[in-house]
């Protein structure tokens, strides 16, 4: 693999504007390679509008080329309510192939007491050009998609869609996480901020890693929730997923209700995929639908975990309308996925060994559902030509982190292995590690007390946990099921 070289040029030959430059109103800064105007307005937060600045950052798509094409990035600039405040916070939400500009849901006015907030629009999905292709698009709606034939026609498209995106002058190589970190530094330099704080959660995470292992001295603080790590994204071997069912099988055991309804929900869980129908009452069922969506579910948060054990205890019980209506669901819910070409060149850019059986390393037939986002993901690469310029070709997996770090993770199952890994990487990190929270439990329970925890730690560097109070037990109950889910969609 090619080394991505000379990627800092446009950056290292930006030239400072004075931070006063930017409260004087209209900024329209100029370099012979890349070029920030942002233009007063008024930003929506929450619901309250705060003065701050929108606009757009114009770079070149490959840094490294005189002639290449120049892409547009959305810019947002909130100003702090303080007249002398703290270091600005820049944020990196998920994904990938989701946007990147979302201050109306990132941003509330406790953030804005002390700092500024910017957020920097992510290449290739969002401004111009877009990743988008037809062929990128429907990569998650392919029959069967965890099936080695169904892998092999995703690469195909996969492959083909780069051709033709390179002949529209898109350079797919050139949207990966090395230079989002680079776009986003050329906006912090232009805007006079010598140093910043970073936040990032899931795929966020991985470019919060990436802006710290880059360019440390720029970094005051940085916080990684449910971090992606930007190695390999995606990638999670079955055995992870299985710890997870186990510790959740043991909390469905604590629970009587749970327990008359079936007193193992892992056998449950095996009973069902095993004598999984084809259709059930003329609704078609996909088994690679029916384990995205009880991984997404089981992983993301509590009350799809209930709705999904719901599901499958009703099959059990004989009735697999709710698995049925999983698959229905599923393709319902895809069509509101993010950008697929983004999400693909992101993720691929990740890899740190191209040459790897990530087939044969994901099998495992004892795994109950086994790891369906992962073989779909690097499956899929394993039959394709997408063109990468992998993070690790600039900062392999032994360079250490430096930068005062906070790192959280709502459920042992997934921050502990992740700490195992890479607790020697990060010599300046503290962690919190929950339990019993999903990927999106950290805000939808604990959102009140992660926003406190983070707060102080970036304003005193202190892990303040004094907000979170006790986390609710877990109870199984559904409170809604895939069968009112899918009548509630009808409706609208």
């Amino acid at each position: 693999m090619k080394i991505f070289i000379n990627s800092l040029v446009i950056v290292t030959a930006l030239i400072l504007m004075p931070i006063n430059a930017y409260s004087q109103g209209k900024l329209d800064y100029r370099h012979e390679n890349a070029r920030l105007e942002l233009k007063p307005d008024k930003i929506l937060c929450h619901g309250q509008e705060y003065d701050g600045m929108r606009g757009t950052l114009y770079v070149p798509q490959d840094r490294t080329r005189p002639d290449s094409i120049i892409i547009e990035l959305p810019v947002v600039v909130i100003k702090s309510l303080n007249p002398d405040p703290d270091y600005p916070i820049f944020q990196f939400g998920g994904g990938p192939g989701l946007s990147n500009i979302a201050p109306g849901e990132h941003v509330s006015e406790s953030d804005l007491e002390n700092h500024d907030v910017v957020e920097v629009g992510y290449r290739g999905v969002d401004g111009t050009p877009s990743l988008r292709h037809p062929l990128v698009d429907n990569i998650f709606k392919t029959p069967n998609m965890l099936s080695v034939s169904s892998l092999k026609t995703i690469g195909n498209n996969i492959t083909q869609a780069v051709k033709e995106l390179k002949a529209n002058g898109i350079d797919v190589a050139e949207y990966n996480i090395l230079n989002v970190v680079d776009d986003t530094d050329a906006v912090r330099k232009a805007l006079g901020y010598k140093k910043i704080n970073i936040t990032g959660g899931s795929y966020g995470g991985a470019v919060v890693m990436v802006y710290c292992l880059r360019y440390p001295e720029r970094i005051n603080r940085a916080i990684m929730i449910e971090a992606a790590f930007p190695y390999d994204i995606a990638f999670g071997k079955p055995e992870g997923f299985n710890a997870r069912l186990k510790h959740l099988n043991e909390l469905w055991r604590k629970d009587a209700n749970a327990v008359k309804r079936s007193p193992n929900i892992v056998k449950t869980m095996r009973n069902v995929i095993k004598n999984m129908p084809d259709k059930w009452n003329g609704i078609p069922i996909d088994p690679s639908k029916v384990r995205f969506m009880a991984y997404f579910g089981i992983t993301s948060e509590r009350s799809y975990v209930n709705m999904i054990f719901d599901a499958f205890v009703s099959a059990e019980n004989g009735d697999f309308t709710n698995i049925a209506l999983m698959s229905i669901i599923y393709d319902q819910m895809i069509t509101k996925m993010g950008n697929n070409g983004d999400l693909i060149a992101k993720t691929f850019s990740s890899v740190t060994d191209p040459d790897r059986d990530f087939i044969s390393e994901l099998e495992d037939s004892s795994s109950v559902i086994g790891s369906p986002l992962s073989l779909v993901a690097w499956g899929s690469f394993q039959y394709s030509d997408w063109p990468v310029k992998p993070v690790v070709s600039e900062h392999p997996l032994t360079q250490k982190c430096n930068v005062e770090t906070l790192i959280i993770y709502g459920s042992k199952e997934t921050g502990v292995p992740f700490r195992k890994k890479y607790a020697d990487t990060f010599t300046n990190a503290r962690w919190v590690i929950f339990d019993d929270l999903g990927h999106n439990d950290i805000w939808t329970i604990a959102g009140r007390g992660i926003h406190h925890l983070m707060l102080r730690f970036l304003n005193d560097g202190v892990v303040d946990k004094s907000k979170m109070g006790e986390l609710p037990k877990w109870n199984f109950t559904p409170e809604f099921t895939f069968q009112q889910m899918f009548q509630q969609m009808q409706s609208k």
